[in-house]
């Protein structure tokens, strides 16, 4: 017991970990037992709640569409509003901003609202406000009228109409136009590829306006949500190319740059959630630690980056996708050696190795989803083996034949074929495995 307890305390960040978990979690401490809009500055208003008619300022998060379809939803940073009458005053904090969907899909491919009325476009003499500013996307300054709701201690504006819009006329203005430019073309680009190009937009961008639900739905009922959010299997992918490009250099330190400059580029690009954010802030630790010639375990790496996200978001503590995407690491790390001597003995290596990652990941996640959504998908721990394969295969295709559809436009359409056929095999194979049984509580 000593010699466990001398190795333990060797393990500051181990510790450290234990002691926020305690806190966290053990609902001792009242402080921390919902910490969902931790961060979020209180909203106040000069007018009465009531009379809130317009409200003015920053969307802080790129919008998310609603399990009802009729709103997307964003966090947004106050700056004034206006009553029934239409006086404005100043007002401050961040809410929940819900904007209809035929104003966020209204440059969106495919004429989803190219019908509706004309307030998802600027005035024709409306001075600053280029049709490109109503792309909805996190940065964009703009005013709404509409009405104040409220969900528990989350207060929430249901905007009817945009009223103006624009980009702040700074360099990080600059830079937040263009993402939202990028992110649209994308989208654009997407829309022509149909079904397949629905799920790489997903997978590349996090954005699931075109998935169709139904595949949606499958990865869920199969326990394979975890491959449709943006995670570090993701990440992994993109600071691999950038490693296979370094090689080229010959330089540990500008190959280790180039990592670096990608995974922020690709965070940059889709946006920050809680497990992106965890496979960020682990990559950037690993590499930077690799750099200086530090020596910092899995275990260590997983414990800093926890320690980070919870003083920076501790907004994330409780929430779902944080709570599942450390509780895999942390099983992988425990338990994955362990299973993996053990199938070794039975299974080829490979087969093996891909099955105690699986196993040792479900070992923790299971009784968070038993306790999270009372259920529990066990046909999860083969599907993710053989699932996982088909999707990073199908990320690597789309990445390459992106980019010689942009060299030769001509090769957009077989492409899409081409990717329509592997989506429908990765489909078929995540429907198959949807209808085996679960665990319910």
């Amino acid at each position: 017991m000593a010699v466990i307890f001398e190795k333990l305390f060797r393990r500051p960040f181990l510790i450290a970990v234990i002691i926020c978990v305690f806190v966290f979690y053990s609902g001792i401490f009242p402080l921390f037992t919902n910490l969902s809009n931790f961060g979020k500055s209180p909203v106040f208003f000069l007018f009465k709640k009531e009379s809130i008619s317009a409200v003015s300022g920053k969307i802080m998060s790129s919008p998310v569409k609603v399990s009802s379809g009729r709103y997307y939803s964003c966090n947004f940073s106050l700056s004034a509003s206006a009553d029934d009458c239409g006086a404005w005053a100043d007002a401050g904090g961040t809410l929940t901003l819900m904007i209809p969907s035929s104003l966020v899909e209204a440059l969106y491919p495919g004429g989803l609202f190219s019908g509706s009325s004309g307030s998802a476009m600027p005035p024709a003499s409306a001075k600053g406000f280029p049709r490109s500013s109503f792309i909805f996307e996190s940065g964009l300054c703009a005013s709404f009228t509409g009405r104040l709701g409220r969900s528990g201690a989350d207060c929430i504006f249901y905007a009817a109409e945009c009223l103006q819009a624009c980009w702040p006329e700074t360099l990080w203005g600059t830079c937040m136009r263009f993402r939202a430019l990028c992110r649209l073309y994308f989208k654009r680009m997407m829309f022509a590829w149909g079904s397949a190009g629905g799920l790489l937009l997903a997978l590349l961008c996090g954005a699931r306006d075109f998935t169709e639900s139904e595949t949606a739905d499958a990865f869920r009922m199969a326990g394979l949500s975890h491959i449709l959010a943006l995670s570090g299997m993701h990440l992994s992918l993109f600071s691999g190319l950038a490693a296979f490009a370094g090689k080229k250099l010959k330089s540990i330190r500008l190959t280790n740059v180039l990592r670096i400059s990608t995974i922020c580029l690709f965070v940059w690009f889709a946006g920050f959630s809680p497990s992106l954010l965890r496979a960020f802030l682990s990559s950037l630790i690993a590499i930077l630690s690799a750099s200086l010639g530090i020596l910092c375990g899995t275990a260590d790496i997983l414990c800093l980056s926890f320690l980070i996200q919870s003083a920076v978001c501790p907004s994330h503590i409780h929430n779902a996708a944080f709570l599942l995407s450390y509780g895999a690491l942390a099983g992988i790390t425990l338990f994955s050696s362990l299973i993996h001597r053990l199938l070794v003995k039975f299974l080829p290596q490979k087969i093996s190795s891909s099955l105690a990652a699986s196993a040792s990941a479900q070992s923790l996640t299971a009784p968070l989803s038993l306790k999270l959504f009372g259920s529990f998908c066990p046909v999860g721990i083969f599907a993710t083996c053989l699932i996982s394969p088909l999707v990073t295969f199908f990320i690597y295709g789309g990445l390459v034949l992106i980019v010689l559809s942009l060299i030769l436009p001509v090769l957009q359409a077989p492409s899409g074929i081409f990717m329509n056929f592997l989506y429908t095999v990765i489909k078929k194979s995540v429907l198959f495995f949807s209808r085996a049984p679960f665990l319910e509580v």
